[in-house]
């Protein structure tokens, strides 16, 4: 187990100073303030019904907020401590985290409350000095509700999930899915002890390439019965997704205030890559009576099996296939089979390696290029299946508890689901380059490697009888380049530069949702600034690293193909013809 990631502790300080202190000192300090700089001798003889009134909403608050802090971080320093993670750091972290209970919207009435006493006293106005002090009551009054929840309830919930006289369940409808299908999420929660005047908020970002946060709330009727809360996925993109745990909060009605009961219902969705047509068409031309291990025999209505070769001296004229020789602008020759292929060991390879870096930690877009090469390398495998070779299937792969393993899975016609298992747990990795995959297989093998490399290959000869690159443009693979950042805000289509300028009288969510607050937009909007920016220096490095590649793996000496992804199929182009492990010796 991971230990949790803890902010910096000058970020925990400050929160702990701004919400333990600010909280409680803030009302005084603006009071204070404020008689300094305004004439306030008309309310000084009832200074002190307002001091007690204010110790009384403030501070029992203040006690209860304290005594949960208390008994909440000693419980999860107990349960850090045994599993060997408890720090200093981690500590400031816990503080911080279960004292920020007060919500943006919270935050704003504390703020409006002490305006308007600013604004009561300078203009001497009194019925706007009552609106002040109701709203300050009001506020202070949720937030000591919330602080007595924190210190009791949140135990007792606790407790219920123990014993199972409640529960929260996370399934999924279907579990395992193909790329592209839809999939439903579901939440069944059983007899949750929601305490009236409360929502019980189920909070879950979910991995990003599912485009989709899960957000879901329900009332206090959900400690009668039992209640179920579903949504779909935007996206399903191959691979093994991860969700939860999921936060769970107590919020009042107003949404003042939040607080954190548990972190609970896992789940993970595995979506499996798709099988896509494959046409390999202009086979790399070569001197070489053996070509590579992709090329297919063709069959003409009245000759065997042939395949192509360059002309040289002293071949048969009469086998001189003059249309291909006007295409290709050299002559080439018909070499007839009287007998079919041998049946050949083939390994397909897949090169997943990323060095550790930024570009494997926040990488946005590498995923959309290893999905092309996950279906490549499955429907190679199908064709060459096809044409009766003996197919394995390498990579380093997740082993679906988070460690990276290289696997060897031999494949037959009939078990496919187990191809598309390991495809959908391929992920990119800085563990395994490809000649330290290709060592732990050993044996004279006829290899071809599926990569998208944004580096050279290595120097280094990788063995087999013959090896065959079949190469990912990473460029290619992105596609399109993205729209304008603020076409990306506002929505594409006519009437963009309008729909820019009336945002700021928009809102995003429905009424009410915490997505309209301006802090939250901004928040959202530097997200997509980043993500932007992020897929433009991904687009930079794939274009130029992309082309050193292609140039130096077609200086090898070994079968190169161009791979040319489409949205239904994908195609293979030959560009270098590559010599037998053989003929590489001789030379």
């Amino acid at each position: 187990m991971r230990a949790p990631k803890s902010p910096h502790p000058l970020l925990s300080v400050g929160g702990i100073a701004l919400n333990g202190c600010g909280l409680f000192v803030l009302p005084f300090a603006v009071g204070l303030a404020a008689s300094a700089f305004f004439e306030v001798s008309e309310v000084v003889d009832t200074s002190m019904v307002l001091v007690v009134l204010a110790g009384f909403f403030i501070l029992p608050p203040l006690l209860l907020q304290g005594l949960g802090v208390v008994i909440k971080v000693g419980r999860e320093r107990a349960f850090l401590r045994e599993r060997g993670h408890f720090s200093f750091r981690a500590l400031l972290g816990s503080i911080h985290r279960h004292m920020r209970i007060v919500t943006p919207r919270g935050w704003g009435a504390l703020l409006t409350g002490l305006w308007f006493v600013v604004l009561s006293l300078g203009a001497k106005w009194a019925s706007l000095g009552l609106l002040a002090v109701l709203s300050l009551l009001l506020f202070y009054g949720v937030l000591g509700a919330t602080s007595f929840l924190t210190t009791f309830h949140v135990q007792t919930f606790a407790s219920g999930l123990g014993r199972g006289t409640a529960g929260i369940r996370r399934e999924l409808s279907p579990a395992v899915v193909l790329s592209g299908e839809d999939a439903e999420e579901r939440y069944i929660l059983e007899k949750v002890p929601v305490p009236a005047g409360f929502q019980l908020l189920i909070e879950d970002p979910n991995p990003a390439e599912l485009s989709t946060e899960s957000r879901y709330a329900v009332g206090a009727g959900a400690r009668r019965k039992t209640v179920v809360v579903s949504g779909r996925f935007r996206r399903t993109p191959r691979g093994l997704h991860q969700l939860g745990p999921s936060r769970i909060w107590f919020q009042d009605a107003l949404g003042f205030t939040r607080v954190s009961v548990a972190s609970v219902a896992t789940a993970e969705l595995k979506v499996l890559p798709r099988f896509r047509p494959l046409e390999i068409i202009e086979p790399p031309r070569s001197r070489l009576e053996a070509p590579d291990v992709l090329t297919r025999p063709h069959r003409f209505a009245t000759e065997d099996h042939f395949r192509f070769k360059e002309y040289s001296a002293g071949d048969d004229t009469r086998r001189i296939h003059w249309r291909l020789s006007i295409r290709t602008g050299r002559l080439q020759v018909r070499m007839p089979e009287t007998k079919e292929v041998t049946t050949r060991k083939v390994v397909l390879l897949l090169d997943t390696y990323l060095p550790p870096g930024r570009m494997l930690l926040d990488g946005v877009g590498v995923e959309q290029i290893l999905d092309a090469l996950v279906e490549t390398w499955l429907s190679l495998a199908s064709e060459l299946i096809d044409r009766g070779d003996q197919v394995s299937l390498v990579t380093a792969a997740d082993d679906g508890e988070g460690n990276i393993r290289v696997e060897h899975l031999s494949c037959t016609g009939t078990d496919n689901r187990r191809w598309q298992d390991l495809g959908a747990r391929v992920r990119w990795q800085g563990n395994y380059e490809l000649q330290e995959v290709i060592g732990e297989i050993g044996g004279d093998i006829h290899a071809v490697a599926v990569s998208a490399r944004f580096f050279p290959p290595p120097k280094e000869s990788l063995g087999g009888q013959d090896f065959t690159w079949v190469y990912l443009p990473p460029i290619v693979a992105l596609g399109k380049r993205e729209p304008p950042l603020w076409e990306q805000w506002v929505g594409p289509g006519p009437g963009a530069g309008l729909r820019l300028a009336s945002r700021i009288f928009r809102v995003p969510g429905p009424a009410g949702s915490d997505r309209n607050a301006f802090f939250r937009q901004f928040v959202d909007l530097h997200h997509l600034q980043q993500r932007f920016y992020a897929r433009r220096r991904l687009r930079i490095v794939a274009w130029h690293q992309g082309k050193k590649t292609m140039k130096a793996l077609e200086m090898r000496g070994e079968t190169v193909y161009r791979l040319e992804p489409g949205p239904t199929g994908h195609r293979l182009v030959g560009l270098v013809s590559g010599q037998s492990s053989s003929a590489r010796k001789v030379s």
